[in-house]
This record gives structure tokens, C-alpha cells and sequence, in this order.
């Protein structure tokens, strides 16, 4: 009884991942299409089918997905394969539009989200299979595999469809790396905080120049030598502090 259990636990967290994953690329893709349809002549959009969790209990096996039946000839248009290689066509016009959905939702996503198999009849498109960069993303513990999203840049080629959403090159995406910083490098404050221990322009000028009032202090009153010039005499008497004359040195 206790075996049954944990293995109706582990079926329904399989199923609610599968659910998760599918579901998640479907809203996905009805973004991508609105945007596709905004263009002129983009032409037929993919579908990304939902997928339903159901509970049987007469069942064995409780759990189960459903979806919309397909019926025609059964496609993968990109897939990754047991050895984790990503392999997609890029011939017809649905093989084109599925690997611009990929670099679409790559873009969009800022390069955490990558959808790695597309299969289905027509433009109708179901089991589903992403990578992300993190783990826990969207709440998909067991799908980070960041290798691999190193991989589709370097296999995706663009094609008519990427150039009309104006989406960025991968090529470029994966040569622009950040240049490494220098390890005796400082910051720009502490460059300024250094530079403030030198002398300030302000202060280098108070020091050199004096001041007008300064100058005028220290010199003779034009006036006081005016004064000395008509008496003939240039040195006045000193003066005590209450403005009288001071009293003549006795002689000795």
C-alpha cells in the first residue's frame, strides 16, 4: 500500500511537469503569434496544444494527461535527441517558423527559456520539451540544462522569418562577453576621494593672490600722507589708545 502510494506520488509530479512545461510554451506561442500577426504577410502560425491533468479513481493509475486528438502524418520539426543534441529542420515553411518560435521565446526570455522539441500534425504542435538556464525557473526544478542553451546558439541559423520579427543574431548574442575587470583596478570614487588630498584650484588661488583689502590694510593712508607732506614732517607722533599725544621722555 505504502509502494502504491509514492508511485501514484511520483506518476502525478511527472504529469503535473508535463502539464507545466506544454502549457507554459502554449501562452508562449500565443504571444509569438500576435506578434506574427501584427507583421504583413507572415502567413500560417503554429498552435501549441493544451494538455489536461485528469484524475481516474476507478484506475490503477489514477493520473493521466489528455489533449485534442491529432490525426495525419505525425512530424518532429525540432528535437533533442537521447545523447542531449538539438537537431532541427529548416526546410519547409512549419520547420522555419518552429525554429524562429525557439529563437523568439529565447529572446524573449533573455536567453532562460529554451524549447527544444516541436512535434506535431500540420501546424498543430504537441510534446513538448524545454531547457532553462536556472534551476527552478517558472518552477521547473528538473529541466535546467544550460549546456545546451550554449548549444542552440551555435547550431540556430536565422532564417526570412527571424529577420522579419527583427530578431538579434545568436552569433552576436554569444561573442558579446563582458570584458574582465582589471585586478588593481579602483573605482572612479575612490579615484576622486585620492585626488581630493591634493590642493584645491580654489585654495592654490586664495594662497597666491591676496586680497584688495588685505593690500589696502597693510599700506599708508593716501590721506595720512598727504598730511605729513604739508607739515613737512613724515613721522607723526605716536598716538595713545584715547587719541592724545604722548608726553615727551623725561631726560635722564
Amino acid at each position: 500500500m505504502i509502494g502504491h502510494c509514492f508511485f501514484c506520488k511520483v506518476v502525478i509530479s511527472f504529469h503535473l511537469q508535463d502539464c507545466k512545461i506544454q502549457n507554459s510554451t502554449r501562452e508562449y506561442c500565443k504571444i509569438f503569434a500576435t506578434e506574427c500577426r501584427a507583421l504583413p504577410n507572415f502567413g500560417q502560425l503554429p498552435e501549441v496544444l493544451l494538455l489536461n491533468l485528469i484524475y481516474r479513481p476507478a484506475n490503477n493509475i489514477p493520473y493521466a494527461t489528455i489533449e485534442d486528438d491529432l490525426e495525419g502524418h505525425f512530424e518532429k520539426y525540432c528535437i533533442r535527441d537521447i545523447t542531449g543534441k538539438l537537431h532541427a529542420k529548416n526546410t519547409t515553411e512549419i520547420e522555419q517558423k518552429c525554429c524562429t518560435f525557439q529563437h523568439w521565446v529565447y529572446q524573449w526570455t533573455n536567453g532562460n527559456f529554451l524549447v527544444t522539441n516541436l512535434e506535431g500534425v500540420g501546424w498543430k504542435l504537441t510534446n513538448i520539451g524545454i531547457v532553462t538556464k536556472s534551476k527552478g525557473y517558472h518552477g521547473l526544478n528538473e529541466s535546467c540544462c544550460p549546456e545546451v542553451i550554449e548549444e542552440f546558439l551555435s547550431v540556430h541559423k536565422c532564417n526570412s522569418y527571424c529577420d522579419m520579427l527583427s530578431l538579434k543574431s545568436l552569433k552576436a548574442t554569444e561573442g558579446l562577453q563582458p570584458p574582465p575587470k582589471p585586478k588593481g583596478s579602483k573605482s572612479p570614487s575612490m579615484g576622486r576621494k585620492s585626488g581630493s588630498a591634493q590642493s584645491s584650484p580654489q585654495i592654490q588661488k586664495k594662497s597666491l593672490t591676496q586680497s584688495p583689502q588685505t593690500t589696502r590694510k597693510g599700506g599708508v593712508s593716501p590721506k595720512a600722507t598727504r598730511k605729513a607732506t604739508e607739515t613737512g614732517d613724515t613721522h607723526s607722533p605716536p598716538k595713545n589708545k584715547g587719541g592724545e599725544e604722548s608726553p615727551p621722555a623725561k631726560p635722564q
